[in-house]
């Protein structure tokens, strides 16, 4: 499952929990589930009263069997927590790998005037005013690792609305080290402090000089949250991915003093996206970040799954690390001042996904085409967050790109090939050389591994419609040179991604030469 279905909402005393939760889980249409309301029913006795007769430590195991109960539940579900269950053992990684966990927090003085005496609260020791500041000292780590902070000193209904719109809908990446959330609707960008970790006091924006409007309410909404905010411009586009580039990057990072507990927001398409979560790869040897894709190649590709580097003489991507973000947060309104040719660049992407996906996964692509290239809204919006939701897909099974996540490379050996020769940056775009590429690996496909020639005749009939069949001029010796220097290249033998028809694709196949060389022909002469 990639879509979010399981809320779990974490906070100190008062922070609104209980209440917030039924509240969120009626308007998301899911089931919920308050753990201290379940221990309550189960042993006819309250937190409060357990804990004072048998202590914490009893209290918190019957916590994890009734959060061990819930998990188990079919169905979406909001999970109402009790304040310090993430705090304790395995009940805190329980949370966070199988939920996205959402801290409700508000400032002491608040919490304080809502708890008023806290004669019911054993762990408050009968003092709200010493009680808060000592459990949020106590628990601070342990709230920072939530995917998610929201200020509950609002009314109930508006704080459980902030959560629903956010994520309800959203995808979830499982990586190795954290799970987190690919947010895709129109004006999230306005909501991103969400994701930025707890413990941040100081921002970094790494912002595309190209789209300063969309900069300027990414910078709005972190210091409308009192969040300390820098802006550092950079130029996207492939002459960003260089080593020179990404060290005069971290130098700013430096002279900005992000200090370790503080967070990168990268603002900008793929390259910009790629510099800067190698740069927060690689600043204090890793901090966090959160990825604003602006181009809609970024948002349904390269925003996801932490691959993060620069380019090197011999070819492209060849250095880089795997750093998966904080979140990734998808706005398509960014998208309607894109230029048109980059914007339908990106189709072939949506393309590639419709080949190597159950047919399930994006089922309308025949009939929502037209919708995507006119940038209608709601058609926009549904597609990418399909487009993501196969993509983290694949990652969530295979992060670091070892098995089936190489199947992402549908058309990207020839693509990359094709981009290389024709000059990084200065040639076809990314989109253009992918679409070439899965022509060639559609007719290798069918010749090589038996795919039915009508299932690669519907991917060049999708490409001919977004206008990605253009004519190319290329020297297929001097892409086959640049297949050489491929990442994937193990042994001197290319594992090439085919198909044995849609939905089915096959990685690491091996492909005599001359068949390649006969593919790039066919394809130049058309």
């Amino acid at each position: 499952m990639t879509l979010v279905d399981r809320i779990a909402l974490v906070g100190l005393p008062g922070s609104g929990k209980s209440t917030v939760a039924p509240l969120l889980a009626e308007r998301l249409g899911w089931s919920c589930v308050d753990l201290d309301a379940e221990i309550t029913a189960e042993e006819g006795r309250t937190p409060a009263a357990i804990i004072e007769a048998e202590g914490e430590d009893t209290f918190r195991e019957m916590e994890v069997v009734a959060l061990q109960d819930a998990l188990g539940r079919r169905g979406p579900l909001v999970i109402a927590c009790g304040g310090g269950l993430i705090n304790w053992r395995l009940a805190g990684r329980l949370l966070t790998d199988r939920c996205v966990v959402v801290w409700l927090d508000a400032p002491d003085d608040v919490l304080v005037g809502r708890l008023g005496d806290a004669s019911d609260r054993p762990l408050l020791n009968g003092s709200a005013a010493t009680g808060i500041p000592r459990l949020r000292a106590l628990r601070a780590g342990a709230h920072q690792t939530a995917h998610a902070r929201v200020r509950s000193d609002a009314s109930p209904p508006d704080v459980a609305e902030r959560i629903a719109t956010a994520l309800g809908g959203a995808v979830t990446v499982d990586a190795t080290e954290r799970r987190y959330c690919v947010e895709v609707r129109p004006g999230a960008i306005d909501d991103l402090v969400m994701y930025v970790p707890g413990g941040a006091t100081s921002v970094a924006v790494v912002a595309d000089g190209a789209i300063p409007a969309a900069t300027d309410r990414v910078v709005a909404a972190l210091r409308s949250a009192g969040v300390s905010t820098s802006v550092i411009q950079v130029s996207g586009g492939e002459t960003l991915k260089t080593w020179a580039a990404a060290g005069e990057l971290l130098e700013r990072l430096g002279s900005a003093g992000l200090q370790r507990n503080d967070c990168i927001v990268a603002i900008g398409g793929g390259t910009v996206g790629d510099v800067a979560g190698f740069a927060a790869a690689t600043y204090l040897r890793g901090i966090a970040w959160v990825n604003v894709p602006s181009t809609l190649l970024a948002m349904v590709d390269s925003a996801i799954g932490g691959k993060t580097g620069v380019n090197l003489a011999r070819g492209k991507n060849l250095a880089g690390a795997f750093w998966q973000p904080q979140a990734v947060v998808c706005d398509p309104d960014l998208l309607a001042s894109q230029d048109d040719r980059s914007y339908r660049s990106a189709l072939a992407e949506i393309i590639k996904y419709a080949m190597i996906a159950a047919p399930r996964l994006l089922p309308d692509l025949d009939s929502s085409l037209d919708g995507v290239m006119r940038r209608d809204r709601e058609v926009l919006t549904r597609t990418i967050r399909q487009s993501c939701a196969i993509k983290a897909r694949f990652v969530s099974f295979d992060e670091r790109e070892s098995g089936m996540r190489a199947v992402l490379n549908y058309g990207h050996t020839a693509g990359h090939a094709l981009e290389a020769a024709a000059g990084l940056g200065t040639g076809l775009l990314h989109g253009e050389a992918v679409a070439a590429g899965m022509r060639v690996a559609g007719l290798l496909s069918v010749r090589e591994v038996g795919c039915p020639p009508e299932d690669i005749a519907w991917q060049d009939a999708m490409i001919s419609r977004c206008g990605l069949d253009t004519s190319l001029v290329f020297d297929p010796e001097r892409v086959l040179g640049h297949m050489s220097a491929d990442k994937k290249n193990v042994g001197g033998k290319l594992g090439w991604v085919l198909l044995e028809g849609r939905g089915a694709p096959r990685s690491g196949q091996h492909v005599p030469e001359q068949d390649v060389r006969e593919a790039l022909e066919a394809v130049r002469a058309r």
